[in-house]
């Protein structure tokens, strides 16, 4: 809350609204620049504090993936092979230093193809590309490594971040994330 309050958008509360019209195009050649961006910078540095000490909050653009995906089932696929990848670097560690996690580890999907793909015993001529990603996600269901779980993409939190949401998907998300509203004797007062 004192984050909005500095930067003046505790107002942008209450409405029905994105706080970001998605009908918007920016552009890098509109606008002045900033003649002072120390704010802007500071401002920066708090949203990269909040967006690493909140590990629910994610991006939807990945950078792990280098190759071009030819469907989104075979980029959310690969998506679901580093998390795996991941989960089992950590569930190593995890081990090594003497706290066994708690398995299955849940791996959630907005995908149901990638979920049926990672499931599905039998290769198709169709992700044959995929297979080794395929063989990796898979070795991990008889170990007990990994459970998967549908989520459908309405309930992404990371869309409320990386997605100009309209009104009625905004205010959906916005409660999952596990802030609350301040009661009004404490907004706005001093310490």
């Amino acid at each position: 809350m004192e984050l909005l309050s500095e930067y003046d958008c505790s107002h942008h509360l209450p409405v029905a609204s994105s706080p970001f019209d998605p009908t918007v195009k920016l552009s890098s050649t509109l606008g002045e620049p900033l003649l002072d961006a120390t704010s802007y910078k500071r401002l920066i540095g708090k949203l990269n504090y909040l967006t690493h000490s909140r590990p629910d909050i994610c991006f939807a653009k990945s950078k792990k993936q280098l190759s071009v995906s030819l469907s989104l089932a075979e980029a959310e696929y690969r998506s679901m092979r580093w998390v795996v990848g991941e989960l089992t670097w950590l569930n190593r560690l995890l081990l090594d230093l003497g706290y066994p996690p708690e398995l299955p580890i849940p791996v959630h999907s907005d995908s149901q193809s990638a979920i049926h793909i990672a499931r599905n015993p039998i290769f198709h001529e169709r992700t044959k590309h995929v297979e080794l990603d395929c063989h990796f996600v898979r070795q991990q269901f008889p170990v007990g490594l990994i459970s998967l779980s549908y989520v459908p993409a309405s309930s992404q939190l990371a869309d409320l971040f990386t997605k100009a949401l309209i009104g009625p998907s905004h205010h959906t998300i916005l409660p999952k994330l596990g802030l609350s509203a301040l009661p009004s004797n404490l907004v706005g007062g001093g310490c």
